[in-house]
């Protein structure tokens, strides 16, 4: 399964290398005159996606314990870049750097990712959407097996598969399966999620989450979690209910805040 993820993956992303050559030796400014009045007819809630900049500071609630997270975003072009830091007060804190390269064209979105963590871990992955209205989801991520504190909690070691359809430029709802595929623990996170723009101004994100394998103590776990992401122009909040995080015995309690600039 590994091996055909991979083969697909790569395909493509040579397809999207060639469109992109392609892309890049065509004229696109009346392309772009074109879509400014489109950009403006839109409502801010919609355009908000389009800011250069976020920063997020998340706290993760544990017994006895309490972590943060601060994570600031920027793209540049094509390429986004960010640089964060998990603190945990007694004392495996981490920095990480990132960069992705954000590539879409027509049917195509294409999404892979680099990043780096102050203990030496390493993790990649490649994304992937293939459809307009209706589409499939594909992913494959990766890591050198280091520890890596991330604002996603979902196995990385892992091949991604699902599928969404999109009401408008949006509202959607998609779903997909995250299960490891390297370290034989059958651990599966499966999510339903939908988004809803609820007017001009505010958005709203359901994320529904059932994940089984085996944890820690080598119990196999069934358990459900849920999330939800609010968005407004220049801001927005989160909050997760994640039992058995990471498949550990713990629960674990997710906030966040941030802005977009």
């Amino acid at each position: 399964m590994l091996n055909v993820v991979r083969l697909i993956l790569s395909i493509v992303c040579w397809n999207a290398l060639h469109l992109a050559s392609v892309n890049a030796q065509q004229p696109r400014q009346e392309e772009q005159q074109t879509r400014a009045p489109e950009q403006q007819a839109r409502p801010p809630i919609e355009r908000a996606d389009e800011l250069k900049s976020k920063v997020t500071f998340a706290v993760y609630f544990l017994r006895g314990d309490q972590n943060y997270d601060l994570n600031l975003r920027h793209q540049f072009g094509h390429i986004v870049a960010w640089a964060a830091g998990f603190v945990d007060p007694k004392g495996d804190s981490q920095g990480r750097l990132g960069a992705e390269y954000d590539f879409q064209r027509k049917w195509l979105l294409l999404i892979p990712t680099f990043e780096v963590g102050t203990n030496g871990a390493l993790a990649g992955s490649v994304y992937a959407e293939l459809g307009t209205t209706n589409y499939a989801i594909v992913g494959w991520s990766e890591t050198n097996l280091k520890p890596f504190n991330d604002l996603f909690f979902d196995p990385t070691e892992s091949v991604q598969l699902g599928v969404g359809h999109k009401f408008n430029s949006y509202d959607r709802v998609y779903g997909y399966s995250i299960f490891d595929v390297r370290l034989g623990t059958r651990q599966q996170n499966t999510h339903l999620l939908w988004r809803h723009r609820l007017n001009q101004n505010n958005g709203i994100t359901f994320d529904a989450l059932f994940k089984s394998g085996c944890g820690d103590d080598h119990r196999y776990i069934h358990s459900f979690g849920v999330g939800v992401y609010y968005d407004r122009p220049r801001w927005f909040w989160k909050a997760y209910y994640d039992p058995h995080v990471n498949f550990s015995s713990g629960t674990m309690v997710r906030t966040g805040i941030g802005l977009k600039f």
